[in-house]
């Protein structure tokens, strides 16, 4: 298969891939990091992709690989959110940086967070699906499991982000309704 010219793959792919990093890292530093490590790891890997799957999906793939295995690493990220989340509000010293800390406040504030303390499969499915937009299939294939374990995984997810949500008190009709196909899928 012919090598696909990794400029065109950043140009359609890179939003959504950084997107999909600033849900699982909550960050925009982290995000950053890992969608452009995503996108070299690709580069320098390039041949492995052998077309059987979409590319969107690969690149999810590498991307998932990379988060996990930066949550396996020494805790330095928790480390450095638990630092900018607990300090005092400081006047920013640039632009950049009152917007930075703006985005860490909102994904602080939004739902995705709370999908963060979900355990790590559960976390992975349901941004893949509700974030990302990918059918339950597609899942499989990023996370290379099989359908009934992806169909298990978004269940237990939406349960379990449904109990984070009640011990904080926040009205689960808050939260955005779920497409027919997740509503067939867990009954």
């Amino acid at each position: 298969m012919p090598q696909p010219d990794l400029e065109a793959v950043m140009a359609e792919h890179f939003p959504r891939i950084h997107r999909a990093a600033l849900v699982l890292s909550g960050n925009p530093w982290d995000a950053d990091d890992l969608a452009q490590e995503t996108f070299l790891t690709f580069a320098a890997h390039a041949d492995q992709f052998e077309g059987r799957s979409s590319l969107y999906t690969f690149l999810y793939g590498i991307l998932l690989n990379l988060d996990r295995r930066e949550r396996r690493r020494s805790g330095m990220r928790r480390r450095k959110l638990r630092i900018l989340w607990s300090s005092e509000p400081e006047t920013p010293r640039t632009s950049a940086a009152a917007d930075a800390r703006a985005e860490v406040t909102e994904w602080k504030n939004s739902l995705w967070a709370r999908v963060a303390k979900l355990p790590d499969g559960q976390r992975q499915a349901l941004v893949l699906r509700f974030s990302e937009g990918l059918r339950y299939e597609e899942i499989a294939e990023v996370l290379d499991c099989p359908l009934g374990t992806v169909k298990s995984r978004i269940f237990h997810g939406l349960a379990g982000l449904r109990r984070v949500l009640d011990q904080e008190g926040e009205d689960a009709c808050q939260t955005p309704a779920f497409p027919q196909e997740d509503i067939s899928h867990a009954v």
